[in-house]
């Protein structure tokens, strides 16, 4: 079996996690219609690169672009968790705004009625 197929495979339902992700969060409001679009894309670049890395890595070898060894067992575990660092790291990204805009809410409902309460 291929390492860039394994690859692949490894990553794949990281992708799909990560595109679904987006969508609920932009469908339950966590996130606008802007960012919504930017996630989707990130990630379909992302799966593109991994679908066709094989495909560069000939093409850049065979026009002698570079001379380095195809994809090592070590470099397919890395790149996955590269990607599953970047998911993780959106997910974050996520809560965090969505706990910053409650925090936010939280304090102006505590300052109309503090206000209530001096008038």
């Amino acid at each position: 079996m291929s390492r860039y197929l394994v690859l692949l495979i490894l990553n794949t339902p990281l992708v799909l996690i990560a595109l679904l992700s987006a969508l609920v969060n932009y469908k339950t409001g966590k996130i606008s219609l802007k960012k919504f679009i930017a996630q989707v894309l990130v990630w379909v670049i992302i799966f593109t690169g991994l679908a066709s890395a094989q495909f560069i890595y000939v093409f850049l070898f065979s026009n002698h672009l570079t001379q380095t060894e195809p994809l090592s067992l070590f470099d397919v575990i890395q790149i996955t968790g590269i990607i599953l660092v970047l998911f993780m790291t959106n997910r974050s990204r996520i809560k965090i705004e969505s706990l910053e805009r409650r925090v936010q809410d939280l304090h102006q409902e505590l300052s109309i009625r503090l206000s209530r309460k001096d008038s």
